[in-house]
């Protein structure tokens, strides 16, 4: 059974290597590839099964009984939903979540006694792929400062641009919005904090973990952050609170507190990394890799600035053409409408923000190492 998981884990490390040099040098994952690594799971995953028939007949004294195939199932469910959020959260392009869904589903295949294996590996994995990523960016991003001309003004002009980009949080907010705004986020965290303690067996272990809550959250904020503004969340949320504080007065007193302190460690948890991670880092980040067209350069494929995206979102005249404007870049048909918006605006050579896609595979690659290496995630290790 060594052999064939040191076999698989030989083989993976090539294809997983020749994915991610095609994509530091096109920065595009082609479907080709993946199909190359789906054959590759799949005759594995038949010789782990050839394997367990062998041992269940007495022909093979190492083998995975059934109850790791049910598992496998779990942690493969996880893996898909992960990468479907990370593409549909406009995180990843399809061809970096395609890659994401095959490694992750590959790791037990490498190594079956992975500790977080099943419920919580993909999450381990998510870590690690940004943990160093975001490590290695901010590492670099800070040394071409050092590097550059006038260091002094480098770090000047980004201490300047977040400030905007504070500014840029925070308008239109008054200081009863923000707090509502907390409060109406907090009511997930304190919901989460009873489902906790009430769930038993499967539900139990996913609300056991906020972590899995940061993880959707965070991703998705993009998507969902709009409805925590909204009334009917408002009025919800005091309705719950209402009930939650009074009910719990009576019949759970000794819980009260305790709930609602540990809905409120993980609000600040969230909020941190909300702002530090999503406001923050990616600004940076994009900030770097930004650059503008004009109406005759745009193309296919090419990648909207979140500042860009939004504004073509809430822009009427588009009709929601680019309501879903996925790491993939741009479709011909959103150049099209975007060239002859472009073209129709009374401004001298308009042009648009866009940014120079990173190739992910890299991070992907380097983070189911870590994950095998380590057999835990680098956040866990700084606690």
């Amino acid at each position: 059974m060594k052999t064939v998981s040191l076999v698989f884990l030989a083989a993976f490390t090539v294809w997983a290597a020749s994915v991610v040099s095609r994509d530091l040098a096109t920065r595009k994952i082609p479907n080709a590839a993946i199909k190359t690594g789906m054959r590759l799971f799949a005759a594995s995953l038949a010789a782990f099964l050839v394997y367990t028939a062998l041992g269940y007949t007495g022909r093979a004294q190492s083998f995975m009984n059934y109850n790791f195939y049910l598992l496998l199932a779990i942690h493969l469910f996880w893996s898909v939903l992960a990468g479907l959020v990370l593409w549909y959260s406009e995180i990843w392009p399809a061809g970096d979540a395609k890659f994401f869904m095959l490694v992750s589903a590959s790791l037990p295949l490498a190594n079956p006694y992975l500790r977080n294996f099943p419920h919580y590996l993909f999450l381990s994995l998510l870590i690690n792929i940004f943990v160093s990523a975001a490590v290695w960016i901010l590492g670099s991003f800070i040394a071409s400062g050092f590097s550059s001309a006038s260091p002094s003004d480098f770090f000047a002009e980004v201490w300047s641009d977040m400030k905007k980009r504070m500014a840029v949080l925070s308008a239109g907010r008054n200081k009863a919005a923000v707090a509502a705004l907390a409060l109406n986020i907090g009511f997930v965290f304190l919901l989460h904090q009873v489902l906790a303690l009430e769930a038993r067996g499967f539900l139990g272990k996913i609300f056991s973990r906020a972590d899995i809550l940061f993880f959707f959250m965070f991703m998705l904020w993009d998507k969902i952050g709009g409805a925590f503004s909204s009334r009917r969340w408002g009025y919800l949320s005091a309705g719950c609170y209402a009930v939650y504080f009074v009910g719990g007065f009576f019949f759970f007193p000794e819980h009260l507190w305790l709930l609602a302190s540990g809905a409120l460690s993980n609000f600040f948890k969230f909020s941190l990394l909300l702002f530090f991670g999503r406001f923050m880092l990616e600004f940076l980040m994009e900030k770097k890799d930004m650059y503008h067209v004009t109406a005759r350069e745009l193309e296919p494929g090419m990648v909207l600035s979140a500042k860009a995206s939004k504004m073509l979102k809430d822009n009427t005249a588009f009709e929601g053409a680019f309501d879903d404007c996925f790491k993939d870049g741009l479709s011909e048909e959103q150049v099209g409408e975007l060239r002859t918006w472009l073209n129709s605006l009374k401004v001298h050579n308009p042009k648009v923000e866009v940014v120079r896609g990173r190739p992910f595979a890299l991070w992907i690659f380097a983070g189911a190492v870590l994950s095998l290496v380590l057999d835990r995630n680098l956040a866990g290790m700084l606690r």
